[in-house]
Formats: C-alpha cells, sequence, structure tokens
C-alpha cells in the first residue's frame, strides 16, 4: 500500500501542474494493486496530458526524492507554502505533514508512506475515466505491475511499428489492423501509449482500406468491361436473363455500377449478380438483380428471384419487383446458387 499512498501524493502534485491549481482532490483509493486518484476536472484529460502527467510521477521515482513527515500544530501547518489537503475534511490538531522531495508534494495526511520514492520503482497511468459531472478518476500501479505494463507497452510499440512497414497492398492489411487494435484495447499498459498505438493501427487501417478501394475501383473496371461483353453475346443469343459471378468483393456501391450498365446496354433483359465478399473463401455472399417492366408484367419479379437464390445457401433478401439484393452470411458452392437462379429464370420466361 504504501508505495501507491506516495505516489498518489505526487501524481495529486503531477495533475496541479499539468491541469493548474484548480484541481482538486475528491477522494482516493489504495490498496497494494493499485492507487485511485479521483479529482476535479471539467473534461477529459488529453493523450499529452495523461503522458505529461505520467513522466512527472516517474521522474519523481527515478530521482530517488526522500519522503518525510512531521507533526505540527494545524494553524502552522495551514501556512505551509503549496501545502495540500482534501477539500471538505476536517484535520486533527496537531496534524502530520507528508513531504515528498524538496518541493514536489506537501500534504496533510496520517497514512502509510515509503521513505524514498525510488521504492515504488515504476508508474503507470493504465487509466483516466469519467465517474461524475466535472469529476474525473485516474487509475495507476507502482513497483511489479507498473514494470509489467512497461513491457506489454515496448511489445504493442514493436508490434504496430512492424505494421506500419507493411505495404498498403498487403492482404487484409485493414482487417489485421482491426485485429491488433482489439487486442491494443485489452492490453494492461500505459493509458497514454495506449491513445498513441491507437491512433497509429487507425492510420495503417485507413492506408488498407485506400488501397483495397482503389483495388477495387480497378478491378470494377473490368468486371464492367466483361459483363458488357457477356450480356451482348446472351443479348445475341435471344436471351432474356443471365445470371453471372462478378468479382466485386460484394460491394453495394460496384453492384449499382453493374446494374446501371446492364440497364444501359440490355434494358429488357433480366440481370441477376452474385458476387463473393473474398472469392472461394465460403463466406459472405450478396445477390442482386434487375427485372425490365416488360418481364415483371409477365410474372419475373426480382425480390422472389433473390429469394429463390439465396434461399439454397440460407440467405435472405428482398426489394422490388423491378430490383432486389440480398446475401448469404456463408455460401460454400456459388455454382449451385447459380445453378438455381437460373431454373428460376428458365421456369419464368424460358431464358436460358
Amino acid at each position: 500500500v504504501a508505495p501507491n499512498h506516495s505516489m498518489t501524493h505526487v501524481l495529486n502534485a503531477a495533475l496541479r501542474e499539468v491541469l493548474g491549481d484548480g484541481v482538486e482532490q475528491r477522494g482516493s483509493l489504495c490498496n497494494d494493486e493499485k492507487l485511485r486518484f479521483d479529482f476535479s476536472h471539467k473534461k477529459a484529460m488529453t493523450a499529452k496530458q495523461l503522458r505529461q502527467t505520467e513522466e512527472i510521477v516517474a521522474k519523481s521515482i527515478a530521482d530517488a526524492e526522500q519522503v518525510t513527515s512531521e507533526v505540527m500544530p494545524l494553524a502552522e501547518a495551514q501556512e505551509i507554502d503549496g501545502v495540500r489537503a482534501v477539500f471538505g475534511e476536517v484535520y486533527p490538531d496537531p496534524v502530520r505533514v507528508v513531504s515528498v522531495g524538496s518541493d514536489t508534494s506537501v500534504e496533510f495526511c496520517g497514512g502509510t508512506h515509503v521513505s524514498n520514492t525510488a521504492e515504488a520503482e515504476a508508474f503507470v497511468l493504465v487509466e483516466e475515466t469519467a465517474v461524475a459531472k466535472g469529476i474525473r478518476r485516474i487509475t495507476g500501479v507502482t513497483k511489479g505491475a507498473a514494470i509489467e505494463a512497461i513491457a506489454e507497452g515496448k511489445k504493442f510499440v514493436e508490434i504496430v511499428s512492424s505494421a506500419e512497414e507493411l505495404s498498403a497492398d498487403t492482404p487484409e492489411l485493414d482487417k489485421k489492423a482491426g485485429a491488433m487494435r482489439k487486442d491494443l484495447d485489452a492490453a494492461f499498459m500505459s493509458a497514454p501509449l495506449k491513445a498513441e498505438l491507437r491512433a497509429r493501427i487507425e492510420a495503417i487501417q485507413k492506408k488498407g482500406i485506400a488501397a483495397k478501394k482503389a483495388a477495387l475501383a480497378g478491378r470494377v473496371d473490368q468486371v464492367l468491361k466483361t459483363v458488357k461483353e457477356d450480356i451482348s453475346a446472351a443479348v445475341a443469343e435471344g436471351k432474356r436473363a443471365l445470371v453471372l459471378n462478378v468479382d466485386i468483393c460484394a460491394d453495394s456501391k460496384a453492384a449499382q455500377k453493374v446494374m446501371n450498365d446492364v440497364k444501359s446496354v440490355a434494358p429488357d433483359m433480366a440481370f441477376m449478380g452474385l458476387s463473393e465478399e473474398e472469392a472461394g473463401s465460403g463466406g459472405k455472399l450478396m445477390c442482386f438483380a434487375v427485372v425490365p417492366d416488360s418481364l415483371v408484367a409477365d410474372g419475373f419479379k426480382a425480390d422472389a428471384w433473390v429469394r429463390a437464390a439465396l434461399e439454397s445457401c440460407g440467405g435472405r433478401g428482398g426489394g422490388k419487383p423491378g430490383s432486389a439484393q440480398g446475401q448469404a452470411q456463408e455460401c460454400s458452392d456459388v455454382d449451385a446458387v447459380i445453378a438455381v437462379a437460373n431454373e428460376f429464370a428458365n421456369e419464368s420466361v424460358g431464358a436460358t
């Protein structure tokens, strides 16, 4: 308890230095595992403020400052420059005054303390949260727990640094960054370092997403070219409906481009596109369809077509008679879905 108690005093002083003299203690808890300090402040501390606060406490430990105590008359103690007391608390007379270093901290306190800040070994600020309106709470650790948190932080710095060196077109870079973020959020480590690493991981994720979008844009252009060729061939063969597996990674915007092209090239043809989120993965399958008014009038409806196709793999869909879409969370056999879709179209208009 003693190391955490003494570092609570240093933390109190550090918060005043970083946030200003308006900071007042609103409660504290110290045990063998951690220290917890509640204080008055209107908003969450920034990552920079948390870092500065953590560094001030850590420096006090590194400087091996003496921790001393003296019992003196309350009136005399109250005249000490910079002395701190808990707002609203009644102190005995005489009162015990605990000092850390020559001018780091001076507080009224009757608790147990170390004789030198070096006994705390290390300090890590692991959390800063709100507990009530205008009241914030900081949780920190010392000794072995702090040393472990520092080691965990160094491990994640290496992981993130390595990920930052990966090229933007690394397969699934955005998903890898997302998994890294989850691991980071669960890690026991410095809160300001965690905030810094979270921002760096977010940058990695954005880089991966941007590269994926660029690759998809190029792929969509090629897909549109192929779709136009397939539609033209189907029209030449006299078909009134066409089902294709299109490689657009189940992207809804790309699917809309495909449907617009179909309407432009073959306005009288019913078209269904099927697209896997990841080709051959057996994962998510998207289905979209467009049916011209002339075929809708004959009873061929896009929403029924999509539902029939997706039911074969446990998916669901809906929409309007002229345009519909849906998806299945898992699909291990796209060819089977295509077969069902073709059968539905054949029965509807004898088109395939």
